[in-house]
């Protein structure tokens, strides 16, 4: 499931002029910066200058801020009381700004398995705040309300972690990590992708593991090509990862042939998604062909990942600039986006070369024209990793895009151990 979100810009500067019951008033040129910040989905960079200014901040400006930063680093509970204290707070706001936060809460909802709360977002913001929205934004409000309204019987997710669990890891065909899973008693072979929005099957699948279907069919996209097409949904009652029991877990039902790759003839058949290894809440992938997940999350000092909606983000050091990047680990190569062409256009145009390269992905390939960087480096926790012959495109995949590409397995495979906590929400590596 593709889930859009970003927030809706905003006249900033009076969202809650004579809406505030406190009497602090923020200074006009914070509210400005932390607002473009947020309007380009530069959250490690608010995150900072929120810090910096939150005792500046009135007490609707603070909460405001706080909820889309709740949001973006995995406090979805935080967030979802943090937009009901701000409306209550300020009964007056723009209904612009009404929307936006419903919509970040309905985000939450979904994210936290509360399929039903979500759909009462979806269906307040339909009733109330259409005719202050764009119609493509009220055609995906539409798309996420039929998800949200079909899984509302659904019980929640929930993931049985007993004790510190080791599987093995293998690559396919096409160089992606797959891990075994388990239901029914069958075990298969499953792509393990963070930027897959929601674990993804193929109907012929579905039917052999015994998913239990849904009648709902809403609209998806491939995050690779923006191919839009046709998906349905199935509950994985229960799906085991090692010793690990995962209990409700959703997935989009595909046609096979979105599934299929023709060009080499290759049949991706089951997906494990960002809802399944979110809840994992630590991963340890080892170059050796381990992963482990273990009993107890641990906190460190780096802060560089991130959530954009279900899809992953990671901040990366690239020349003197800290950049945000899409993190993909069901990509087998990176790609930057036209925002890093438009940052970097002569450094881009001297040391690349132009070429037409296909894109795949779920419902297709599609050739595009790009200019090709020899190499690329970037750092994370203080680590270098150079990639090779990185793709960059000239041209926004889809329309509002905001990050500088996509990290895919030629980055995350240089690193001998590579660690994912969803808890502390932080990435790091060793080489």
């Amino acid at each position: 499931m593709k889930t859009k979100f970003c927030p809706i810009l905003i006249a900033v500067l009076c969202i809650f002029a004579g809406c505030q019951k406190s009497s602090k008033v923020t200074d006009a040129a914070t509210l400005k910066h932390l607002q473009s910040l947020l309007s380009q989905n530069e959250y490690f960079k608010l995150d900072a200058a929120f810090k910096s200014a939150v005792d500046k901040l009135s007490d609707a400006d603070r909460l405001y801020f706080r909820a889309y930063l709740d949001n973006a680093f995995n406090r979805n509970e935080d967030c979802i009381r943090n937009v009901d204290s701000l409306i209550q707070l300020s009964a007056r706001l723009p209904d612009t700004t009404k929307a936006a936060l419903k919509r970040l809460q309905d985000d939450s909802y979904f994210k936290t398995f509360q399929y039903a709360k979500a759909a009462r977002c979806d269906s307040d913001i339909l009733k109330n705040y259409s005719h202050v929205l764009k119609k493509d934004v009220v055609d995906d409000i539409k798309n996420d309300l039929i998800i949200r309204a079909g899984l509302k019987n659904v019980p929640a997710q929930q993931t049985l972690i007993k004790t510190n669990t080791t599987i093995s890891w293998k690559r396919d065909k096409i160089g992606l990590v797959n891990i075994p899973v388990t239901t029914h008693a069958q075990t298969v072979d499953a792509i393990f992708d963070t930027r897959a929005n929601i674990s993804s099957i193929t109907q012929s699948y579905a039917k052999k593991l015994g998913l239990h279907m849904l009648d709902v069919t809403y609209n998806e996209g491939s995050g690779a090509t923006g191919i839009q097409f046709k998906t349905g949904m199935g509950i994985a009652d229960s799906l085991y990862i090692g010793d690990i029991l995962v209990k409700n877990a959703v997935f989009q039902v595909m046609p096979d042939s979105i599934l299929y790759i023709a060009p080499i003839k290759f049949q991706l058949n089951i997906i494990v998604g960002f809802p399944v290894i979110e809840q994992l809440q630590e991963v340890h992938i080892f170059k050796d062909g381990k992963m482990t997940i273990p009993l107890t999350p641990q906190k460190d000092n780096l802060h560089n990942f991130a959530l954009n909606g279900l899809d992953p983000v990671i901040a990366l050091q690239s020349g003197p600039d800290t950049l945000s990047f899409h993190f993909d680990s069901g990509a087998s190569s990176s790609m930057l986006y036209e925002s890093y062409f438009k940052k970097n256009k002569q450094e881009v145009l001297k040391a690349g070369f132009r070429k037409t390269v296909g894109f795949g992905g779920a419902g297709g390939t599609q050739k595009k024209e790009v200019w090709v960087l020899p190499k690329l480096n970037l750092r994370v926790g203080g680590r270098t990793v150079v990639i090779d012959s990185v793709s960059v495109l000239t041209k926004p995949i889809y329309p509002g895009e905001k990050f500088y590409g996509n990290i895919g397995q030629d980055f995350t495979g240089k690193f001998s151990e590579l660690v994912y906590n969803f808890k502390f929400m932080y990435i790091k590596g060793v080489l």
